[in-house]
């Protein structure tokens, strides 16, 4: 079995063997199903930009040039567990997806709030993320 080194920037998918590729992988996204089951939800034009990686530091710094702290702040760490230098719009709508879990886990009201408002921010970066890869500019 071949193992090659694949890194995020790189075109193409990574390969372990099996049949099952990254666009299968992408497609069984809960996150995304329910993501795209959403008709007022910003869509992408190009299903492939949904995992194409971004520099995490250059969004950042493009996000607090436009004006939009909040959303560069999530783009801080939105998907940091799964790559520290690169983000997706993949990433920061299972971030978005996995705090919608946490808030049933919540226990006062004050969590509530702040898992509830930092929900609704990734989901604003998500659409912004979507809106600039529609425009070519992600």
């Amino acid at each position: 079995m071949e193992m090659g080194l694949w890194m995020p920037g790189e075109k193409g998918a990574p390969r372990l063997g099996g049949a099952d590729t990254r666009s299968t992988w992408v497609a069984k996204d809960p996150a995304r199903l329910r993501w795209e089951a959403q008709p007022w939800k910003r869509q992408l034009r190009h299903p492939a930009e949904y995992e194409h990686p971004v520099a995490r530091q250059a969004l950042v710094e493009a996000l607090v040039t436009e004006g939009h702290g909040v959303d560069a702040e999530v783009a801080r760490f939105a998907g940091v567990l799964e790559d520290r230098f690169y983000v997706s719009i993949a990433q920061v709508v299972r971030f978005a997806d996995g705090l919608t879990r946490r808030l049933a886990l919540a226990r006062t009201d004050d969590e509530v709030l702040q898992l509830a408002h930092l929900r609704r921010n990734a989901e604003e970066l998500a659409e912004r993320m979507i809106e600039w890869a529609n425009a070519g500019r992600l």
